[in-house]
């Protein structure tokens, strides 16, 4: 059985469980036990990153918005945030708030205002070495879809770990909404663009510079349903052999839906620099996952531990 294959038994006995006809008998997958981090493997570790994966939610009144950044940014375990719906009025805020606190950003600037997507990183641990947009298809307006979107794409952002030298590449990106139906996707626009993005995604993992690349990203397609199901065109179905995320390796004991009862925001590290086994050629391994209560967006925060080797 393939890396792969194993977790997605492990996810889907997991969805069994959470759907039992009898409900005395069901548990959700985000209270059943929290498993044990993962142990180390052979080797040496260049460090532990902290990544997270954080939908601010554009529309939140400033003071909220903030205090959700500034809270994330404290947090001892995250060194690396992947944000998303970064056009807002109060990110700019954001941004200045927690570069005094040690933080560094990189985000596009375009003329009505900041971009969507948006990559932090610890100043004191990382420094910036590039970044880049590639857009994958446009946005479609009102006369298109009941669920107007704008362009969509990614974000490719190489740092520099300043203890080893090495370097760190993170992948940031945000599907449409409105594109799932529970075991597949619905027949708007925003879900035929949805596909032709998650297709260009999976040769991205294969292509960018990095010892250790990893993703972070609002999927808007609960990895419960697309395990259960597995559409395709799918976010399994298409990154499979290219990228893993935490859920296929950790499963879901422990962590709550980061949106309403759903598990759509993920971290990922890039098949080709994951390491599962100590015989596997990756640097990067899955340690804990969890994703953070208390905040005012209407997403939780997902954090991935991961342990970079020296391989």
């Amino acid at each position: 059985m393939t890396r792969r294959a194993l977790a997605g038994v492990l996810a889907a006995a997991l969805v069994t469980a959470a759907c039992s006809a009898d409900p005395e008998e069901r548990t959700a997958p985000g209270q059943a036990p929290r498993p044990a981090p993962a142990e180390k493997l052979p080797g040496r570790v260049v460090d532990t990153v902290g990544v997270a994966s954080f939908n601010v939610y554009r529309h939140l009144p400033r003071r909220g918005a903030v205090a959700d950044a500034l809270r994330l940014t404290r947090d001892d375990r995250v060194d690396v945030v992947g944000w998303q719906e970064t056009r807002a009025d109060y990110f700019p805020d954001v941004r200045r708030r927690i570069a005094v606190r040690g933080w560094d950003t990189w985000q596009l600037w375009e003329p009505d205002g900041p971009f969507w997507l948006a990559v932090s990183w610890r100043r004191a641990d990382y420094e910036l070495v590039d970044g880049a947009w590639t857009e994958v298809h446009g946005g479609a307006g009102k006369q298109r879809t009941d669920l107007p979107y704008p362009p969509r794409g990614y974000l490719v952002v190489t740092l520099r770990h300043r203890e080893s030298g090495r370097l760190l590449t993170v992948v940031d990106t945000h599907l449409n909404q409105g594109i799932e139906t529970g075991d597949g996707f619905t027949d708007r626009v925003n879900a035929d663009d949805a596909k032709e993005h998650l297709r260009e995604l999976a040769d991205v993992w294969d292509e960018v510079p990095g010892d250790l690349v990893v993703g972070t990203g609002d999927f808007n397609f609960d990895h419960a349903d697309d395990v259960a199901a597995r559409p395709e065109g799918g976010v399994l179905d298409t990154q499979d052999g290219h990228a893993t995320s935490s859920y296929d390796v950790l499963g879901l004991g422990g962590v709550e839906p980061t949106r309403g009862d759903r598990w759509i925001d993920y971290v990922w590290i890039a098949d080709r620099t994951l390491r599962v086994r100590a015989r596997d050629e990756g640097t990067g391994q899955f340690v804990e996952h969890r994703s953070l209560d208390g905040y005012a967006s209407d997403h939780r925060p997902l954090v991935a531990q991961i342990r970079w080797y020296d391989r």
